[in-house]
């Protein structure tokens, strides 16, 4: 990569916030109700620690903030006093197209990191929703994934360095730039996921991949659930494998869509055996058009619910992903609630649903009950976005893990005044 776009931000590299003006976020942001009495914009790692450390000795509770688009995630806070933007910890830090290897600032936007990497023909075999706002800190943070998952894993399986910024005013880096790289190497897998609540991720290492030179997705629609799972299931058994496999509600019935990558041929040899098990009535997106499909499916999982909604995602061993659809169904029709659009991933044992409650605007007592019926159903449950105040003295991520201990031992290493996201993540941590 040109030296000259190390350290700095590409020409047409944004800055990630949820407003702004002259360039530069700003307003304060809310978070399941309760608003942030400031927002920092700290411009270095240094800063956010300096910031961390000076919240601690005010006795603050702070946020951090990336692009905004999962602030629904996680508990109701207990507080909140300060929010940390990322917004300006966006450059790139370091990029060696030879080694397949990329650092760059947690206020870094997917879309941006994607179209930099586009330009040597690779990728970060990644997407989510809103990528055009979402920041790779967040994204870090949240454990947030879209399909491709079940070819390419989570960022978690391409995060090769990490760099956070913790409460006692230090700054801690593990792992580096190099694939094969050993030493720290658990340390940036603990922070995915963490929700921000062990420290402040300021930037992170990747490894990056060839851009596939071909695309193409198949879609056919079913009468009802069973037969579009026994299609699904078929179509992931096929010997050329797809890279993404949803089934997922919609107005026309049930939908089962097949992504396929990789040489033109070889996408073409993949979609013939996907459409010959579909059988006819199959349609091809080609190209631009598949990867505009996918873009606006995977928007359409972005974790926000409208005044009587809910958002939950369930998971089980992938084997039993059908009878995990169905009993959510199954769920959904005895508690009165209403699906609004449910998608299955069989490949990954997951369902995410979007329910409505017309027992709004009390739905809390509703959302109690849908819960404890989903965790009948399902090894794991989370409700990913729901009103606030339906959510108070809720843990929406179900049932306390088994280990709740260990999680509250780290918090109390990493954050031990509790200073950072407190009360938002599992046990109320």
């Amino acid at each position: 990569m040109p030296s000259e776009a190390v350290g700095r931000r590409p020409e047409g590299w944004g800055q990630a916030g949820v407003a702004s003006a002259n360039g530069r976020p700003t307003g304060a942001p809310a978070i399941d109700g309760l608003a942030a009495g400031r927002v920092l914009h700290p411009g270095s790692a240094a800063q956010v620690a300096d910031a961390l450390a000076d919240a601690v000795s005010q006795g603050l509770a702070v946020a951090p903030l990336g692009g905004g688009t999962a602030l629904a995630l996680g508990n109701v806070p207990d507080r909140l006093d300060l929010a940390l933007s990322t917004a300006a910890l966006g450059d790139v830090i370091a990029y060696e197209p030879g080694d397949l290897v990329l650092s760059v600032g947690a206020g870094a936007r997917l879309a941006d990191v994607q179209a930099l990497l586009a330009e040597h023909g690779q990728e970060l075999p990644f997407e989510a929703p809103r990528g055009d706002r979402a920041t790779i800190g967040g994204l870090v943070a949240t454990a947030i994934a879209g399909p491709r998952r079940l070819a390419n894993g989570t960022l978690r399986d391409l995060l090769i360095g990490i760099a956070v910024a913790h409460p006692s005013g230090t700054v801690t880096r593990a792992g580096g730039m190099v694939v094969k790289n050993v030493t720290g190497f658990d340390l940036p897998r603990l922070y995915h996921g963490s929700l921000g609540t062990l420290g402040v991720i300021v930037s992170a290492n990747f490894k990056v991949v060839p851009a596939p030179r071909h695309e193409a997705t198949v879609l056919a629609v079913t009468p009802d659930l069973a037969a579009a799972l026994a299609a699904a299931k078929s179509v992931g058994g096929l010997a050329s494998r797809p890279g993404a496999l949803e089934v997922m509600l919609d107005g026309e019935g049930w939908t089962v869509a097949a992504r396929f990558f990789g040489r033109p041929g070889t996408v073409d040899s993949a979609v013939a055996a996907a459409k010959g098990v579909l059988g006819e009535g199959t349609r091809r997106l080609e190209g631009a058009a598949s990867t505009a499909w996918w873009r606006r499916y995977v928007d359409g999982q972005a974790i926000e619910v409208g005044p009587d909604e809910v958002m939950v995602r369930a998971a089980v061993r992938p084997r039993d992903s059908g009878s995990l659809a169905e009993a959510i169904l199954g769920v959904i029709g005895e508690h009165g609630v209403t699906s609004r659009a449910v998608s299955v991933s069989p490949g990954l044992g997951t369902v995410v649903a979007r329910l409505g409650f017309p027992q709004a605007p009390d739905g809390a007592p509703a959302l109690r009950r849908v819960q404890r019926a989903l965790l009948g159903v399902a090894d794991h449950v989370t409700i990913l976005a729901a009103p606030p105040a339906w959510k108070a003295g809720l843990d929406v991520w179900g049932e306390p893990p088994a280990t709740l201990d260990v999680m509250r031992a780290l918090k109390s290493q990493f954050d031990p005044e509790r200073t950072l996201n407190r009360g938002r993540f599992a046990g109320h941590i």
